[in-house]
């Protein structure tokens, strides 16, 4: 697939990726801070995954300027308070390592210092000069890092409702890099050592996609020439977009059994629409409808009515194109659950749909974007994953596409969701669901 060259100016970004190093600056007085997110982007594989995953934690520990942890705060808090993490995260089949820094605007402070200037240097100091000796990483801190890690891999099994919806989204992938968890495994962080780790380091210093994000009272030029400093010579790799998911089966069930006191039913469909796709709007409407907010189908008809479901709830991968449906229910009542799931979603190919929940939805998409707009690291999510997905509508582009968006361009949406995989936690002793015994991890 080719590289990602792109240019845009869309919805108040201003910005480029070309060659691996990009930038993307939203100029807007709307906020008092300056909020600035770099991500390095790796696309995940098994084997880096926990060195993706470790690599920020232990950045975040301490510089060659500042080679401890309280010094690193100290720093913060003389920058006006400024705050910093650093984390991973993940879209599609791609793993982000990600620095998040925000401070106040010098423009509202007394004697305007640059506090852009300031942040700047910080993040770089962060990126460019880890404390290193002798090509290694400080061996106390890369230990004390893999054992936070390995505590939250190993917990996840503690948050069924989650660990259920990544155990679907494995089987889903198939082997497939989407299916990868950002955090990797227990067994891989085990074989990481201060040298192997240093070592990723320089490569994907040198080598990854880069992109600043910069959001605030600023001017875009000193974001650019700022970046200016990550190409290098020799490029990086171009950045890829993101593969959207396509199914590999249809309809099937996998059962996975455990010591727990609530099943957890997950189903993942197909829909063949991502975030760029021109009926994107209306799969909005379609999830929003069957089971995005309180008065959904699935929230209505599964949990109040019927009484079978702790929680219920649809949402769309935008990035990848596939949809989720959750439910907390029951042991028992497993077929039950998937049969009056299976109804809302015949009511929806049928048009079945009412003005109250037509309106309702709207008003809730409109609730929730309008929301976006006042949190500066929701606005840089979106742009990112805009352009990993390689287009798309955001921000009021989106909510007037929302509104044009008629019923029968959500009944046609509806017509090719289909069902790919079932996917039960249940209790060890439970036999009132069927399937294929899914592999324990």
């Amino acid at each position: 697939m080719d590289g990602l060259s792109v240019t845009a100016k869309d919805e108040g970004f201003v910005g480029q990726i070309h060659q691996g190093s990009g930038w993307y600056c939203f100029s807007t007085p709307r906020f008092k801070t300056i909020t600035l997110h770099a991500f390095i982007i790796n696309e995940l594989t098994a084997d880096e995954a926990a060195f993706g995953a470790l690599l920020p934690h232990v950045l975040q520990r301490g510089t060659q300027k500042w080679p401890t942890y309280m010094q690193m705060e100290q720093t913060l808090e003389d920058m006006y308070g400024a705050s910093f993490r650093a984390d991973v995260g993940k879209i599609g089949d791609k793993q982000l390592i990600s620095f998040h820094l925000e401070i106040v605007n010098g423009r509202y402070l007394p004697g305007h210092p640059d506090t852009l200037s300031l942040g700047l240097d910080f993040l770089q100091e962060v990126l460019d000069h880890p404390l290193v000796h002798d090509h290694a990483f400080h061996e106390a801190i890369v230990q004390q890092e893999k054992d936070l890690l390995k505590r939250r891999i190993q917990g996840l099994i503690n948050d069924k409702g989650q660990y259920a919806v990544t155990r679907l989204i494995e089987a889903m992938a198939d082997g497939r890099r989407f299916g990868l968890r950002k955090l990797g495994r227990v067994e891989d962080l085990e074989r990481i050592t201060p040298h192997t780790l240093y070592e990723y380091y320089r490569k994907v210093h040198q080598t990854h996609p880069i992109i600043l994000f910069a959001v605030g009272d600023i001017d875009p030029v000193r974001i650019e020439q700022f970046m200016q400093h990550y190409q290098h010579e020799h490029p990086r790799h171009e950045l890829q977009r993101i593969d959207p998911y396509t199914p590999h089966y249809h309809d099937r069930t996998l059962i996975e059994r455990q010591d727990i006191r609530q099943g957890k039913i997950n189903m993942g469909y197909y829909t063949g629409i991502t975030l760029d796709n021109a009926h994107y709007p209306a799969l909005m409407m379609y999830a929003g409808i069957l089971g995005g907010f309180p008065h959904s189908k699935l929230f209505l008809n599964v949990r109040e009515r019927a009484s079978l479901a702790y929680y219920a709830y649809a949402r769309l991968d935008a990035a990848l194109g596939y949809m989720l449906i959750g439910a907390g229910i029951e042991f028992e009542d497993f077929d039950a659950a998937v049969k009056i799931i299976a109804q809302q979603l015949e009511a929806m190919k049928q048009g079945d749909i009412s003005d109250q929940e037509w309106e309702f939805t709207l008003r809730a998409f409109d609730n929730d974007i309008l929301s976006e707009e006042d949190n500066p690291s929701q606005i840089i999510s979106r742009q990112l994953e805009h352009l990993l997905v390689g287009g798309g509508l955001m921000g009021e582009a989106l909510k007037d596409a929302l509104h044009q968006v008629t019923r029968d361009q959500v009944q046609e949406v509806a017509q090719h969701v289909r069902l790919d995989t079932v996917f039960f936690l249940t209790r060890d002793s439970d036999e009132t669901a069927t399937g294929t015994e899914a592999t324990t991890p």
